[in-house]
């Protein structure tokens, strides 16, 4: 058996869904045991991985005949609903996500330019005040304003700016991250992320506007994600049963 966890397997799997590598003429997949053979895994992680993609919208499964590769009108776009981080879902979907530039502050929550829909802070309680341009496949593609409670998370190192926050916090400091709140809105894009984006600023943007929860329940970040509408396509997939 390899050692491949079940993100890792999902993005395998993904991979060669969209190479044609492994999907039937009627896009159905191999049945578990060959799936378990081919890729070297336990049915545990196999079964992980198969849900994983079946709510990020890439598979369904009918019962006593088998998982089925969904047909999308999803060519270069992101899924909403993931599990992890942006990053790791726009390269599920064979593209690049990188940060260009950083940029990081101590702030006051009296002088946050936006806070959260939910929760209460004091006015003089401090936050990390991040902003990342990110580039997908080489090109601009979102603004990201974020604001982490300095409170819960004492300091941030510069390099993880330009990695994934998502996995920094999980995996390097061992926060949990038990769920993400998130509400899509369009606002006119903000002069720093229009000069970014080659836009006016006031421009539409759509906005996916997040708020980060630990398993305790505590809020541990809240942020603004503006995207440049020309090229912002993101799908979700509205699961029935």
């Amino acid at each position: 058996m390899t050692h491949l966890d079940t993100n890792q397997l999902v993005q395998i799997i993904l991979a060669d869904i969209q190479a044609g590598k492994l999907a039937d003429k009627q896009r159905k997949l191999p049945p578990e045991p060959v799936l378990m053979a081919q890729y070297q895994v336990t049915r545990y992680t196999l079964r992980q991985a198969l849900k994983q993609l079946s709510n990020m919208g890439y598979t369904y499964q009918m019962h006593g005949i088998g998982t089925f590769v969904r047909q999308q009108q999803t060519s270069n776009s992101i899924a909403l609903q993931h599990d992890g981080g942006l990053s790791e879902a726009a390269a599920r979907a064979g593209l690049k996500l990188a940060t260009r530039k950083a940029t990081m502050t101590i702030t006051m929550v009296a002088n946050a330019d936006f806070l959260p829909e939910t929760g209460h802070f004091d006015d003089n309680e401090e936050l990390i005040d991040i902003q990342r341009f990110r580039e997908l496949d080489g090109q601009p593609y979102l603004m990201e304003h974020s604001y982490y409670l300095r409170a819960m998370v004492g300091a941030i190192p510069e390099e993880a700016l330009y990695g994934s926050l998502f996995n920094y916090f999980e995996q390097q400091r061992d926060i949990n991250i038990g769920f993400i709140d998130q509400l899509l809105m369009s606002e006119p894009l903000p002069k720093v992320a229009g000069d970014f984006m080659n836009l006016l600023a006031g421009a539409p943007s759509l906005v996916v506007k997040d708020e980060t929860y630990l398993t305790t329940g505590k809020m541990l970040a809240f942020s603004k994600q503006y995207y440049d509408y020309r090229r912002a396509r993101l799908f979700m997939v509205k699961k029935i049963r």
